[in-house]
């Protein structure tokens, strides 16, 4: 009998319980974590936990969004960041609006990820990059599965104008990587359709199939078996039944979660990869984060 494994409920990825806010900002800046530049900033702030703010104040009025929290320098040109920039680039300002009517002022990691997206923006840009409304909208539909602005602000508890500004600044960024990098994650393998009820056991040519394709050069087609036992493919299906022309649902779905794993380091790899050239990208620029001046 096959020893229990880890079924594609196992292996597939799982909706987690992070807010949708947080994750839209885990889009733009998530690869970003851990760089130099970061690490710089933060240190200069002190160890007195995230307020920007040495004043006391940890308020805002209706006035003071526009003003500027940071400045960063890159390429000897001086930027601002406004605290509505920062706010805006980790959700709304309803959000973090008070009962009287003030926001609460936004933490240095918010201002850090502004000024991230703010220089990798610049920086597809100035090698000729663009995200016009149809890279965008197809930006989007890849990654939430609509391309319907106000559904994706609503869901991600945004407005709409802070969700469009993001979601381009993200489609900029993928298409930097996608220039920038050599290697390629490709897509997540899919998994396979599920048997009928009672036929989970049962070898079909399809599943067969299924397998065969995703273990790739590790068949050997003529011989009808592995190239080697000693492969992620032969060593994980070694209990099963394989041939050309069968395999059971059970075999699929083991083949599926190696398939999965070997995807899963090879986005390991992409980030690694990425978040190298940030940090060299990142690394030319400085930032002073000040105090709100009432």
């Amino acid at each position: 009998m096959a020893s229990a494994r880890p079924t594609s409920r196992d292996a597939a990825p799982r909706r987690s319980g992070v807010s949708v806010a947080t994750l839209i900002a885990f889009v733009l800046v998530a690869l970003l974590a851990g760089s130099a530049f970061g690490c710089t900033v933060l240190s200069r702030l002190g160890s007195g936990g995230g307020s920007i703010l040495s004043s006391g104040v940890y308020s805002l009025s209706e006035g003071d969004l526009d003003k500027a929290v940071a400045t960063y320098v890159i390429d000897g040109k001086r930027h601002e960041i406004t605290y509505r920039d920062a706010i805006l680039e980790n959700g709304s300002l309803s959000a973090v609006q008070n009962a009287d009517g003030s926001y609460r002022v936004p933490s240095a990691d918010s201002v850090l990820a502004a000024a991230r997206s703010q220089v990798i923006a610049a920086e597809a840009e100035r090698l000729g990059i663009t995200a016009d409304d149809a890279e965008v909208d197809a930006y989007a539909l890849a990654t939430f599965g609509t391309t319907d602005l106000s559904t994706i602000a609503t869901a991600y508890g945004m407005e709409s104008d802070a969700a469009a500004v993001l979601l381009r600044e993200a489609a900029l960024m993928s298409q930097l990587r996608d220039q920038a990098l050599q290697a390629d994650a490709g897509e997540a393998p899919e998994a396979p359709a599920e048997p009928g009820e009672g036929e989970e056991v049962t070898m079909t040519e399809e599943y067969a199939s299924y397998i065969l394709a995703l273990a790739g050069d590790e068949w050997d087609s003529e011989a009808g078996t592995w190239v080697s036992t000693d492969g992620p493919f032969a060593s994980a299906l070694a209990d099963y039944e394989i041939t050309a022309t069968g395999a059971t649902y059970e075999a699929a779905r083991q083949a599926y979660y190696v398939a999965y794993q070997r995807h899963v380091a090879a986005l390991s790899e992409y980030s690694a990869q990425w978040t190298d050239y940030v940090n060299k990208l990142l690394g030319n620029a400085s930032i002073e984060i000040s105090t709100l001046a009432i």
